[in-house]
């Protein structure tokens, strides 16, 4: 006896498992002796005595709805039986591929298609897993909307596993067979268009995000765990144009995660800039994306001691406004350098003439007071910087210390 939130399980009244030379038949893909051994039930007249309702054997799930019985057939009392692990004849031969023998199994116990094994498995689970794309469009052909969405123990659905085993073929058909199939999540909110993009799996987003038959987007949602999006993982290192087409809607770049970060965060954060300017390209308003913390992007790549990021900005006057804003304790990114000592990134923002020096953050303190107090004893700390200034003339600005004794000269 199992359960799981969404749904009870329960097992048939009878323990009938599968023939044992009908699983090696099965497993091989004999059609010829499967074929021998139902005819042999069809001779037989078919024992009611052993004949048993799809709500009898392997799983049934209360919570789903069955597949409508069929009228009875001779022949179909040995597809009854289930494996150890709960599994029916119809999850074997969608395991190994044998789209023939699946055809013969829907034709004989078309309700098997809807069972699912002690895993919460559906037989369109396993096509999936192990991408037997002709199996996968006969289950189609017979199973019931609710059986074709239904999730597993992992809370994945059978597109969820078609992703993350790489079957691109699977995921092309059924976002051509059933598309509104990519926008369920896992019990996390893990989406398969998430799943796909945190592969860097080009090919499988760009099936994800086709657009319908009917020219219409792609239902395909973008959710991950943590309010963080598709677009979140790709703009640390993948193709984001795939995301940012006319078929996908432009807000996914202003959608933030649970902790306030944007895409451009992201991006920043692993030193992505071509992905940068292409997600600022698409928000005119990516300097107000701020975090929780409100730190906008040059915040974070100051933080994080992402230089190249800092350097880009710097040579860039489209990011200028970004140069002097202030956090949510009153640090511009300027603050930030001085505060965590990084030099290079101190003469970057320097080097601007742009950065505003007497600022001050929520504590009253400016970019200097930051480094005089940091001034650690019998250590020697400087920096050196030449600048240029708005009228052309360079000036050296030198902070230092020596034992205690902060010195600034100017």
């Amino acid at each position: 006896m199992a359960a799981t939130p969404s749904a009870t399980v329960e097992f048939g009244p009878q323990n009938m498992w599968l023939d044992e030379e009908l699983l090696q038949v099965l497993a091989a893909g004999n059609k010829v002796r499967f074929e021998e051994l139902l005819r042999g039930e069809d001779s037989g007249g078919g024992n009611d005595s052993r004949q048993q309702t799809n709500d009898q054997v392997a799983i049934n799930f209360h919570s789903a709805e069955p597949a409508p019985e069929p009228t009875r057939r001779g022949g179909t009392c040995c597809l009854h039986g289930v494996t150890s692990n709960g599994s029916t004849a119809l999850h074997i031969v969608a395991s190994h591929g044998h789209a023939e023998l699946a055809a013969l199994v829907c034709e004989r116990a078309p309700w098997l298609a809807a069972t699912r094994n002690r895993c919460l498995d559906t037989p369109l689970h396993c096509a999936a897993r192990t991408g037997h794309r002709d199996v996968a469009a006969c289950l189609l052909r017979t199973m019931p909307p609710t059986a074709v969405q239904a999730r597993n123990k992992t809370g994945d659905t059978a597109l969820h596993d078609a992703v993350r085993h790489d079957r691109v073929g699977i995921v092309d058909i059924l976002m051509t067979t059933v598309p509104w199939l990519a926008s369920i999540t896992t019990d996390d909110g893990v989406s398969p268009l998430y799943m796909a993009a945190a592969a860097q799996s080009k090919r499988m987003v760009q099936v994800l995000l086709h657009p319908m038959q009917n020219g219409g987007p792609s239902p395909a949602s973008a959710a991950g765990p943590e309010g963080r999006t598709a677009l979140h993982v790709a703009a640390t290192g993948m193709k984001v144009q795939l995301f940012l087409n006319g078929y996908t809607s432009l807000g996914l770049a202003s959608i933030s995660d649970n902790e306030g970060s944007y895409p451009v965060h992201a991006a920043a954060k692993f030193e992505e800039t071509r992905i940068l300017d292409e997600l600022v390209e698409k928000c005119p308003n990516y300097y107000e994306m701020v975090d929780d913390k409100g730190r906008n992007l040059l915040h974070v790549a100051v933080e994080d001691e992402r230089e190249t990021v800092v350097r880009h900005i710097c040579k860039n006057d489209n990011f200028t406004t970004l140069l002097n804003a202030e956090d949510s304790n009153g640090n511009t990114p300027f603050h930030l350098a001085v505060k965590y000592s990084y030099p290079q990134i101190f003469g970057l923002l320097l080097g601007t003439t742009t950065v505003d020096m007497c600022i001050t953050n929520k504590d009253g303190h400016t970019a200097k007071d930051l480094a005089l107090r940091a001034l650690a004893p019998d250590q020697m700390h400087y920096f050196l910087i030449n600048r240029t200034m708005p009228d052309n003339r360079a000036k050296t600005v030198f902070v230092g210390g020596y034992m205690g004794h902060p010195l600034l000269i100017a």
